[in-house]
């Protein structure tokens, strides 16, 4: 294959990725009380508001919830890139609490139309990394976030999961702050 064609079938692969992740937050419905997207779901509910440490009680008031998952964003990334990596590899991930570590590489505080507040935590390569959004109640923790600094974030993975594609946390939790 071509290098254009190589950037055009990637290029493809994003924009659908982004179309399927917008269409999947509008499908998901409204956060109900107690947190969860689907009220039928069983599995474990997204972390809630957080207080772990007396750092963090100005911005949050709740509990987090404990982590099904800790990883790096590099170590999450790679596994979701691995060369013949299929959907059935990363269900262990699916509607659990995944706690991040990693180097802040991408900071956006302000909603985007429908697109949330999100962090990009580092991993290597061309729009690589594991995203992590944050509900408009939590976007105040995101100020203890600093570019290029290390932190860990908490967030619940749905079962939206594409091999090949950068992970994607939501309802995201500052757990440490920037260091």
């Amino acid at each position: 294959m071509k290098h254009g064609n190589k950037l055009n079938a990637i290029a493809s692969m994003i924009a659908l990725a982004a179309l399927s992740l917008g269409c999947g937050s509008l499908m998901s419905g409204s956060k109900q009380a107690g947190g969860a997207n689907n009220a039928t779901n069983a599995a474990p509910q997204p972390v809630n508001s957080a207080t772990n440490s007396t750092a963090n009680t100005a911005t949050t008031s709740a509990k987090v919830e404990k982590a099904d998952f800790t990883v790096t964003s590099e170590e999450l990334d790679k596994e979701f890139h691995k060369e013949g990596v299929t959907s059935e590899d990363l269900e262990k991930y699916e509607n659990k609490n995944i706690a991040v570590t990693g180097r802040v590489s991408t900071l956006v505080m302000e909603k985007k139309g429908t697109v949330q507040p999100w962090v990009t935590l580092y991993a290597p390569g061309v729009l690589r990394g594991v995203s992590c959004y944050f509900d408009d109640e939590d976007v105040d923790q995101m100020k203890r976030l600093k570019e290029d600094k290390m932190a860990k974030v908490q967030g619940f993975m749905d079962d939206f999961i594409v091999p090949k594609i950068s992970p994607r946390l939501e309802h995201c939790q500052v757990i440490e702050p920037a260091s």
